[in-house]
């Protein structure tokens, strides 16, 4: 089994070091740019084989598989910002609520204590008894 020389092996080592930041960059030239990092697509992006890739070069998949791990990484913490967001604005939402529920709770009393003077004016006004006071009219 022949093999491969110093020079085609560097130039292979190469090959999928630019294949790996193609990819990192979005900007493959092979595999779609939505493709996620993987052994597969970086070996199909430089032109070799998985097995070539899993076997001769352990430092180049120990960096594709940190670049997925980046990837999945890089998602959640996108999901936990955007968590973390949310209840923030929910504090601020339950804050406003209290706030505005203690708001209407005084108007309900202000309300309430309106209707029962307006009923005992009304009463007044409505009795026989009582005689309008209608002021002095000016001219």
């Amino acid at each position: 089994m022949p093999t491969a020389t110093p020079r085609n092996r560097k130039k292979t080592h190469d090959k999928i070091r630019m294949a790996i930041v193609r990819l990192e960059q979005g900007r493959p030239n092979v595999v779609k740019p939505e493709r996620k990092m993987s052994v597969a697509a970086v070996a199909e992006e430089a032109g070799v084989s998985r097995t070539l890739l899993m076997n001769q070069y352990p430092d180049l998949l120990e960096r594709i598989r940190g670049g997925a791990n980046k990837h999945i990484q890089k998602q959640r913490d996108e999901k936990h910002e955007a968590l973390r967001k949310e209840r923030e604005k929910n504090r601020e939402l339950r804050s406003t609520l209290a706030d505005v529920m203690q708001k209407y709770q005084v108007m309900v009393s202000r309300n309430a204590t309106l209707e029962l003077e307006n009923r005992r004016l009304t009463g007044i006004v409505e009795n026989e008894n009582v005689t309008v006071f209608r002021g002095k009219i000016n001219n």
